[in-house]
């Protein structure tokens, strides 16, 4: 299985919608995966996934499930020289690289900055629709890798938001999410694409292929983005 995780198109974040200009670039995201034969596709449920995933593959005839589990991983969390709270990924980096829970996938919920905020409750809720969608498509979790239970040769597209982005990698590659949330960056209509390792018969993993790919917007891997 190859799995296409892609951001959406530059938003307008009041609205909830893509701007002009991120019309364009979810156009121009259409141009490049035309050629894919893509057998679903999932889209958050807020405004600018859905429009993004809509524009981009308009015409094609492929039915796109709106799903909340894809909305942003916009959870507050504290960091002790920030007023309120802040998403995951806007930690001071003093704050949280020296700090062992942080980088435990097990532990990651529980330390001083993100107990009691929710963080827990909202992986949990994204990681179990990807592992139903999984599971509809031929892969079972088993612990923390996949077995197969039907054909799996196939690709699916999931538009969502850069956080979310973000936690599905965590999920599937077994690291906790503050590191990918920490340490990733994805620009509006970024790919990335993780493929199921099938050297071992029924059993199987994610592997990442590439991350933050804009090349159809003329560019490969862009600068720090925090939204």
């Amino acid at each position: 299985m190859k799995l296409l995780v892609i951001r959406h198109g530059e938003p307008d974040y009041e609205k909830d919608c893509l701007t002009e200009n991120g019309r364009a670039q979810a156009q121009k995201l259409g141009e490049r995966l035309k050629d894919v034969d893509i057998a679903a596709a999932y889209a958050s449920s807020m405004g600018r996934a859905s429009e993004t995933a809509r524009i981009a593959l308009d015409g094609r005839g492929i039915k796109i499930a709106e799903c909340d589990w894809l909305r942003e991983f916009n959870v507050g969390v504290h960091d002790p020289d920030i007023e309120g709270a802040v998403p995951a990924w806007d930690i001071c980096p003093k704050n949280w690289t020296g700090i062992k829970n942080y980088y435990d996938l097990d532990t990651f919920a529980f330390a001083e900055g993100t107990s009691g905020t929710g963080i827990y409750e909202r992986y949990e809720t994204l990681k179990s629709g990807l592992d139903k969608m999984l599971a509809e498509h031929g892969l079972q979790r088993t612990g923390g890798y996949y077995h197969v239970t039907g054909s799996h040769d196939k690709t699916i597209a999931l538009f969502c938001h850069f956080g979310a982005t973000c936690v599905v990698i965590s999920h599937l590659l077994g690291i906790s999410p503050i590191v990918t949330l920490q340490g990733f960056s994805a620009e509006p209509t970024a790919i990335a694409t993780l493929c199921t390792d099938d050297r071992f018969g029924a059993d199987v993993n994610f592997r990442i292929h590439g991350f933050g790919d804009i090349h159809h917007i003329g560019g490969g891997i862009g600068s720090v983005n925090y939204k």
